[in-house]
């Protein structure tokens, strides 16, 4: 099972932020995953330097450790923020991103979806139905990660109609979280 489980981890991040982070990820850290009462698979980073600690813990029950970095759910591969948040800091361009607008910056951290007039641009690969990064404008680091709700080709039809506050990222997670809820974190 945990085959499977780093499959889709790898092809998520090859995609979207490309094979030369994965063999970052590869050199640097491992990859675990723990199973929720929710029934979502929790999936981490834990930095090599932290093996022998881990060998010591074997009689523990560890519930998880490492950098979050996103869930496996109904056979897909949902990312956190902290993925791309972790690429950004070692240089690793990435796609599979929106950018917002500072009101859409606030609004997504309070738990709302992202709307069209808070849309600043798309960084491809993307696609209807995928999860990906929110963007703050500002500094370019994700405040959260959602399904995108139409394609890129949509944009120019729904802003013809009018139709700006029609949501196009449906909030799955963001930073805003650890503030409202934090029970989110408790297994």
């Amino acid at each position: 099972m945990a085959e499977h489980i780093h499959e889709l981890f790898y092809k998520y991040v090859s995609r979207c932020i490309g094979s030369k982070f994965v063999d970052f990820i590869l050199n640097n850290f491992l990859v675990k995953s723990f199973y929720s009462k929710r029934g979502w698979v929790i999936v981490t980073l834990v930095s090599k330097d932290l093996t022998n600690f881990l060998t010591n813990i074997s009689d523990a029950k560890v519930i998880g450790f490492g950098l979050l970095c996103g869930w496996i759910y109904n056979e897909k591969f949902i990312p956190s923020p902290h993925l791309f948040n972790l690429s950004k800091r070692y240089s690793y361009s990435h796609g599979c991103s929106v950018v917002a607008k500072p009101q859409g910056v606030k609004a997504f951290l309070y738990g709302k979806d992202l709307l069209l007039a808070s849309l600043d641009y798309f960084i491809p690969p993307i696609k209807k139905g995928d999860h990906i990064a929110v963007l703050d404008s500002s500094d370019m680091y994700a405040i959260g990660t959602g399904m995108l709700l139409v394609d890129e080709d949509d944009i120019k039809r729904l802003i013809e109609e009018g139709k700006m506050l029609t949501a196009i990222v449906k909030n799955v997670f963001d930073l805003g979280i650890h503030i409202r809820n934090e029970k989110f974190f408790l297994p």
